[in-house]
């Protein structure tokens, strides 16, 4: 007799296998046969100063052991967001708290428009590579389809690409598909890179032509460098710093953002879904806003961090110096030993192909990952983030130089033997 449904065994199925790494973390010290964790998106570089922040200034006091100003977070973190979004995201509107919603975690917010913006059924658009969870978030519980734009020789990043989103928008209504989003991560998972101002119009303008809500994931907006060798970068700009109203129905344009990439911050889960023209949205998230309620003693942490403009100024400066010196590190020591990569300037990534480094051209990805793991090095497969190609994985450097150097030199032990 099965002890559980049909749905809760297909949810069984889809357990992460990096939850076995997380139970097995290299430590030189304590776990020293351990897993070195380069694939999980979290930013180590700047724990010694969060945590010296949240020791130093967490003062709880009984408003956060009730359920406070309600589910979808305090008034005095919605002023904290506004205060910074209006600082460091220069938007053209400067925004107030009933333009936001709380939540506990991106992800939550993200699902949240899901939700709201769309039925079970319907369909969002994305381009290759992506964000491996977008699928679960949309997919598992909303049950929103992703539809994939694939841009071959097409730079992800240019004005070319937004017509593959024309083509592919244009099969899929063929197709009968009732495509009600374009879903943007800009700063890029898994490329590391931003999209011009030029490009986010454009996307607009076909957003409007379309009846398209356009979802803008800015989870990484602070988490840029400078990168030498590609001093022309584009910047972050945020979809909120330019005139909406010119190119798109601002009540189809919502924006998320949160704690836990930027501030190093997975744990605390406090994230932010800003739509400031459409309020029913925002009631929508209030309307299942219990099953995403942030942590009172997290949300004050958060708001005592978001207000103290001379802490922020020196973390993200000093973020971003850490940044850049790690990814010299990373990419000095695949440049040393031959593996391409994708040069970039926004996030924790390196993009690079394994695959090119190995003897037999044939091996998958799948034969890469198990002589990672035979190494105890976790690094994710480009298959998980639909890349167009077999062979790249994607890197998180984002951590000290220790950490790289252990990492990196078990991932070359896994490829070593297979080596031209």
């Amino acid at each position: 007799m099965e002890t559980s449904s049909a749905r809760g065994r297909a949810f069984a199925a889809q357990k992460p296998t990096f939850l076995n790494v997380l139970g097995d973390l290299w430590d030189p010290q304590s776990n020293p046969n351990g897993v070195v964790n380069l694939g999980l998106a979290e930013n180590t570089l700047m724990h010694a100063e969060m945590t010296e922040f949240i020791n130093t200034d967490l003062q709880i006091d009984a408003h956060a052991l009730t359920y406070g100003d309600g589910f979808s977070g305090s008034h005095r973190l919605k002023k904290a967001i506004c205060q910074f979004v209006n600082r460091c995201f220069s938007p053209w509107t400067v925004l107030c708290p009933f333009d936001l919603a709380i939540t506990s975690g991106v992800s939550n917010a993200l699902e949240c428009c899901a939700w709201a913006l769309a039925d079970a059924g319907d369909h969002i658009l994305v381009g290759r590579p992506y964000f491996n969870a977008f699928k679960t978030i949309f997919g598992t519980r909303p049950g929103i389809e992703l539809v994939e734009i694939t841009f071959g020789t097409t730079d992800p990043f240019s004005m070319a690409a937004v017509d593959e989103y024309e083509r592919a928008y244009a099969e899929a209504k063929a197709n009968g598909l009732h495509v009600k989003a374009l879903l943007l991560c800009s700063p890029h998972n898994p490329l590391g890179r931003c999209y011009s101002e030029d490009v986010l119009k454009k996307y607009m303008k076909f957003c409007s032509r379309n009846g398209l809500h356009l979802i803008s994931d800015e989870i990484y907006a602070l988490s840029i460098w400078e990168n030498p060798r590609i001093s022309d970068a584009t910047g972050f700009k945020s979809i909120l710093s330019l005139n909406i109203k010119e190119f798109m129905d601002p009540s189809m344009v919502h924006v998320v953002w949160g704690l836990s990439k930027d501030f190093g911050s997975t744990g605390l889960r406090i994230g932010c879904l800003i739509s400031p023209c459409n309020r029913l949205l925002l009631e929508a998230v209030e309307g299942i806003s219990l099953y995403n309620f942030p942590s009172s003693v997290a949300d004050q942490i958060a708001s005592s961090l978001l207000v103290d403009e001379k802490f922020l100024e020196q973390y993200v400066s000093t973020n971003r110096d850490r940044l850049a010196e790690s990814y010299q590190f990373a990419t000095d020591f695949l440049g040393s030993h031959s593996i391409p990569y994708v040069e970039c300037n926004a996030a924790f990534f390196i993009w690079m192909n394994l695959g090119a480094a190995m003897k037999d051209r044939t091996a998958t990805d799948k034969d890469i990952l198990t002589r990672l793991r035979d190494t105890k090095v976790y690094i994710a497969p480009g298959t998980v983030y639909a890349a167009e190609q077999s062979g790249w994985f994607r890197m998180v450097f984002a951590h000290p130089p220790h950490v790289l150097q252990e990492g990196l030199s078990r991932m070359i032990r896994a490829i070593e033997s297979e080596r031209l």
